[in-house]
């Protein structure tokens, strides 16, 4: 409940989320820190805390994902579409992602995916994943925290298959999955918070496949001068960027 910060004697509370927002500078407890290369730039670097650490810990961390192991990806923003370059970095088999925004699926197809489902122009989009997948994935993340998206994603796994679920949902969301159809297949479902991941070992470890070439989540990014932040919001509304990211 207190704040590192004052001014003229008033309190300025500049930790939210144990960070600070549109500032030049910010403190952070030492735990907060983590050591990254200095020949890369903090611009590319930063989204790496939070969104892009959220989606690639989820298949590195939690999911397991194994080479040639299948997974259905329900949301193309900046956590779903680092879920997939994670997928790809550890040579997955057939993924795909669910994504309504035109833009945004077609940077999941360049980035790497191997179908991608419109749910506004599909009417059936679990038997479409069943029929591009073979039957069904080996597992899904859901990003939108919508219940009856989350119902899809369920019902699309194969048997021992788990779903992950990162996005944030509303207060009175509820999940009203069919409990017999879990029994059968052995499903899984876990809420994860930050990809379970331990900051201090991932983000090094995601630095390094971003220099190897095997997660160019520089694709996501796209710099903006802070007077022109509402532009940047406008192009993440559009899909016309995934993850802006303001500099002073």
């Amino acid at each position: 409940g207190t704040s590192p910060l004052s001014q003229d004697g008033a309190v300025i509370y500049g930790a939210f989320f144990r960070q600070s927002s549109f500032s030049t500078h910010a403190i952070a407890h030492e735990t907060n820190a983590i050591v990254v290369p200095k020949d890369l730039p903090l611009e590319l670097l930063g989204p790496l805390g939070c969104g892009v650490q959220t989606g690639a810990g989820t298949v590195l961390n939690t999911l397991a994902l194994k080479a040639g192991e299948s997974l259905a990806i329900f949301g193309g923003g900046a956590v779903g579409l680092s879920a997939l370059l994670a997928a790809k970095a550890v040579n997955a088999g057939t993924t795909v992602v669910i994504e309504p925004n035109v833009a945004r699926a077609q940077l999941a197809r360049e980035l790497g995916a191997t179908h991608t489902i419109n749910p506004k122009e599909t009417s059936d989009v679990l038997a479409k994943l069943r029929e591009l997948s073979g039957g069904g994935v080996t597992h899904a993340i859901d990003t939108t925290a919508i219940p009856a998206i989350v119902n899809v994603a369920v019902e699309s796994t194969l048997p021992n298959g788990t779903v992950a679920l990162v996005g944030v949902p509303a207060p009175d969301a509820t999940l009203t999955a069919n409990l017999l159809s879990l029994l059968v297949r052995g499903t899984g479902i876990k809420y994860v918070v930050e990809g379970d991941s331990v900051p201090q070992q991932l983000i090094p470890r995601l630095a390094s496949l971003y220099r190897e070439g095997k997660f160019p989540f520089d694709r996501l990014i796209r710099t903006f001068s802070f007077d022109h932040i509402n532009d940047a919001v406008h192009a993440t509304e559009s899909g016309a960027v995934i993850k802006p990211v303001l500099v002073f």
